[in-house]
C-alpha cells in the first residue's frame, strides 16, 4: 500500500468515527446496558390516623401555652391567631432550629383558613415520593395547602414571616375552589373581617 492510500484509509476513518461521535449518546458505558428510571410515587390522601389528631391538638395546646406565657394571648381558632402568631414570631420567642413549635404554629394557621372555610377544606395525610405530610385539601380533590410548613420554612432561614400576607397568599391559591358571595361579590368568608 502506498503512502498515499494509507493516509486516505486513516482520514475517512478518522471521519466515520468524527461522525459517529457526533450522533453517540454521552456516559454509554455498553449498548448492552438499560437505564432503569424510577418510578414515581403516585399522590396518596388520606384521613387523619387518631394520633394525627391527637399530635395537632398537642401542637395547638403547646402554642396557646407559649403565646400565654410571652404575650398574654390564647388561641381561640379565629383571625385573632393570625395576630397572635404574629406577635410570637416578632418577638423571636421561638428558635430558629426549633422546627417543632413552627411546626405547630403552621397547624395554627391551618386551623384558621380551615375556621374561615369549613365547607370547602379539611386537613388530610398527604404522601407523595417526597413523604408524609399533614395538608389541608380541598374536599375530594387533590388541591392542597401546606400550612403545617408555611412559617417553619420561612423561619428556618433567619427571615421574619408576614402571617397575615401567608394566610392571604394561601387564600388566593385556592380562590377558584372557595364559595362566592352573590353578583360577583367576590369570595365568601366565614370569619367576620373589620
Amino acid at each position: 500500500m502506498n503512502r498515499y492510500k494509507l493516509i486516505t484509509v486513516i482520514a475517512l476513518f478518522a471521519v466515520a468515527n468524527i461522525s459517529y461521535a457526533q450522533y453517540a449518546p454521552l456516559n454509554v458505558v455498553s449498548d448492552t446496558k438499560k437505564v432503569v428510571a424510577t418510578e414515581e410515587k403516585e399522590i396518596s390522601i388520606k384521613e387523619l390516623s387518631w394520633m394525627d389528631k391527637s399530635k395537632m391538638e398537642q401542637e395547638i395546646t403547646s402554642v396557646s401555652e407559649l403565646a400565654q406565657t410571652k404575650i398574654g394571648s390564647n388561641i381561640r381558632r379565629d383571625l385573632s391567631d393570625l395576630h397572635t402568631l404574629q406577635r410570637l414570631v416578632n418577638g423571636n420567642w421561638i428558635a430558629r432550629d426549633d422546627y417543632k413549635t413552627q411546626q405547630a404554629m403552621g397547624v395554627v394557621l391551618g386551623n384558621v383558613l380551615l375556621a374561615d372555610f369549613p365547607h370547602t377544606f379539611e386537613w388530610k395525610v398527604y404522601e407523595d415520593a417526597v413523604g408524609r405530610s399533614r395538608a389541608l385539601c380541598v374536599k375530594n380533590t387533590k388541591e392542597c395547602l401546606f400550612p403545617v410548613t408555611m412559617l417553619s420554612r420561612r423561619m428556618e432561614i433567619g427571615s421574619t414571616p408576614d402571617v397575615r400576607k401567608i394566610y392571604d397568599d394561601a387564600i388566593l391559591l385556592m380562590e377558584k375552589h372557595l364559595p362566592k358571595l352573590p353578583y360577583d361579590g367576590g369570595i365568601m368568608y366565614r370569619l367576620p373581617r373589620n
